[in-house]
């Protein structure tokens, strides 16, 4: 499944790029989210818990960031085994942030999640959806830090 999502923060573009690329404030951010460990520079032990119309879902797994500084973007593959038989998710996803001005930026997030288990069964719709949701949670959360 692919999600796009474009949103603007009031807040300088290295403001928010230095927020994206720190997993524990995003991590913070996320509904459901949690790093346990860092592994390495750019890897991370994390667990990530989400309610899926009437399931609630859990999955632990690593992250892992490759950041092009210079172009403030990044690429991050997360994948996750479930618990309880929950089947496994992966999500490879880039996002960028562009500067709109002095004290505004525009993020751009695309990501390609592929989830096995009794979530596949549920559908696509219902997964956008709950993406959607945690999306609009998560720019909530980032606009308010920014501030």
């Amino acid at each position: 499944m692919r999600i796009e999502e474009k949103f603007t923060v009031s807040a300088p573009a290295d403001e928010v790029w230095a927020f994206l690329i720190d997993p524990e404030r995003v991590a913070a951010a996320l509904p459901g989210a949690e790093i346990t460990e860092k592994l390495d520079e750019t890897t991370y032990k994390g667990g990530m818990a989400v309610k899926v119309g009437p399931l609630n879902a859990a999955y632990t797994g690593t992250v892992a960031f490759d950041l092009d500084e210079a172009n403030r973007s990044a690429a991050v593959h997360a994948k996750g085994q479930g618990k309880a038989g929950m089947g496994n998710a992966d999500m490879k996803m880039t996002s960028s942030v562009v500067a709109l001005g002095d004290s505004e930026a525009e993020v751009t997030v695309v990501a390609n999640l592929s989830v096995t288990g009794i979530l596949a069964q549920l559908g696509r719709g219902m997964m956008q959806h709950v993406s959607k949701k945690m999306f609009k949670e998560f720019t909530e959360v980032l606009g308010k830090e920014l501030r």
